[in-house]
């Protein structure tokens, strides 16, 4: 995605604010705000809905507290927002309709040897690393519908970055380092780093074979640069030697992920529903107990469909 032109100027209120039926509650982070006043099992008109969608646009990551949503409730809001991706292609049936990803921690599964290869592969009560979900696609989704059902008590937490306010406080020698450069994304872990299955990670990271994403990318809707990292492990920034990509990676990471950008909010609770900008937001899970049990119901919009 070219950046060539100068990249629109960013505004985003952190005092709250009501417009029409919905309270914003923008987080006092780098990005972020808590929609209030909107019940999402009642439907959403289109007046409300271009409120969220400017919200969404300004804020990057939204939150619902309290949301109590039938699967089909959750598959209609998502579809308010874009075009849902079918998720057969990474998790085994489960009885749910293919656009749902299951997110889970079931402690009896996790005592015993023969469970399906979804939750073997998957994140259980595992830390997630900071990532943009699917990098190692060649057109990565334009964002994710995220309904907690059950959360353990402490721990868990989601919490995201602002890889717009990252770009933007770059210094600028390292921004001349990666400005106009791409980095191959490598497909052989999942963000808990778990091996996917089949997954075997390069030898040579300048060797990789996931596809190349430009370092920084401009959104279609925003109109602002961010930064693009995707995921950390077997990244490789092309046209450097691999000490010198290790370098920059090593540095653009620790960058990214400082607390100056990141909303590190509580523990999830059953009934928060997050809807974040894949294209500008990285986010992270915290561990929890392998003894609680956590349930969450993920959706993916298809790059170039969320507006």
């Amino acid at each position: 995605m070219s950046t060539s032109a100068t990249p629109k100027a960013r505004e985003r209120r952190r005092a709250p604010y009501t417009l029409g039926a919905v309270e914003v509650r923008p987080a006092s982070a780098a990005l972020g705000a808590e929609i209030r006043s909107v019940d999402l099992a009642a439907g959403i008109d289109a007046q409300t809905l271009a409120t969220l969608r400017a919200a969404w646009a300004e804020h990057s990551v939204l939150v619902w507290r309290g949301q109590t949503l039938s699967v089909e409730q959750h598959l209609s809001v998502g579809r308010a927002f874009g075009e849902l991706e079918d998720m057969s292609h990474v998790a085994a049936a489960t009885g749910l309709p293919s656009e749902i990803l299951v997110v889970e921690n079931d402690p009896g599964l996790n005592a015993v040897a023969d469970v399906p290869d979804s939750y073997a592969h998957g994140f259980r009560n595992n830390s997630v690393i900071w990532h943009s979900d699917n990098s190692y696609r060649a057109n990565p989704p334009d964002g994710s519908l995220l309904y907690v059902r059950a959360a353990p008590p402490t721990g868990g937490a989601t919490k995201f970055c602002d890889m717009t306010a990252a770009l933007t406080a770059l210094p600028p020698g390292l921004r001349a380092k990666i400005d106009g450069r791409e980095a191959i994304h490598d497909p052989s872990l999942n963000s808990a780093g778990v091996p996917r299955k089949g997954g075997s990670p390069p030898k040579d990271v300048s060797q990789g074979h996931g596809p190349r994403h430009p370092l920084v990318r401009r959104h279609p809707v925003s109109g602002h640069d961010a930064l693009y990292l995707g995921r950390r492990p077997y990244c490789y920034i092309c046209g450097y030697s691999v000490a010198e990509s290790e370098n920059l990676l090593d540095r653009l990471w620790s960058h990214a992920t400082d607390e100056r950008f990141v909303w590190q909010r509580d523990a999830n609770k059953a009934g928060d529903l997050f809807l974040w900008d894949n294209r500008s937001v990285m986010h992270a899970r915290d561990g929890f107990d392998a003894n609680q049990p956590r349930l969450a119901h993920r959706l993916q919009f298809i790059g170039g469909s969320a507006t």
